[in-house]
């Protein structure tokens, strides 16, 4: 994966291994040891690296997310526009949900979540908020968003985004944003248009009716 964060290669080979049990277990039934042996790598190794199961989870989480993050940023035109970044940020998450459905198991246990909480500066995911506090910022400042508090409205963008994205279809066991447009529409038309960017909003498409 793409990141400006240096992974070195046990590190690698053991989030290469997490990824696929997580998404066909879940992060319940994922165990040390069937990491270590998809891995090929012992569990001294294993604890060389990470604290517990739920660092690796989290380490992988972070390292994926920044390094996509960091990717996305680099590929943007210094031109494009705050509300058309907006969009772009929308569709980099969207992506980030289908590309790594196996995030979906850090909601399966609340002490995980607990936990990513209280590791969110540690584990740098300052990386993803920063390019999106500065498209509050500088919609704001350009006229393209209501004038708005950068802080809340990323708590309430991310809250939206998790749970729409992950939480819910885990949940309820039944599709969400990656698999309805419906769904994947209204999401991105309820964020976009809270923040005051209304008439910019893309329109829905035209059924001849």
């Amino acid at each position: 994966m793409a990141s400006a964060m240096q992974i070195d290669e046990k590190t690698r080979r053991f989030f290469e291994a997490a990824e696929p049990l997580l998404e066909r277990f879940g992060y319940r039934k994922t165990t040390v040891e069937a990491v270590c042996r998809s891995a090929g790598m012992s569990k001294r190794t294993f604890y060389e690296l990470f604290t517990d199961k739920q660092d690796l989870l989290l380490q992988w989480i972070a390292a994926t997310v920044n390094g996509m993050t960091d990717a996305w940023e680099a590929s943007l035109s210094p031109a494009t526009d705050p509300l058309a970044r907006l969009h772009s940020f929308l569709d980099l998450y969207a992506e980030m949900a289908r590309a790594h459905p196996a995030m979906q198991a850090m909601f399966e246990d609340f002490d995980v979540m607990r936990l990513f909480g209280e590791r969110i500066d540690e584990l740098r995911m300052v990386r993803m908020g920063g390019p999106l506090d500065r498209i509050l910022r500088d919609g704001v400042a350009a006229g393209q968003f209501r004038p708005l508090d950068p802080r809340a409205a990323m708590w309430v963008m991310f809250g939206v985004l998790d749970t729409m994205y992950l939480l819910m279809p885990r949940v309820m066991n039944a599709p969400g944003p990656l698999d309805d447009p419906v769904l994947a529409r209204e999401t991105k038309l309820f964020i976009v248009r809270g923040l005051g960017a209304i008439r910019d909003a893309p329109r829905p498409p035209d059924t001849g009716k």
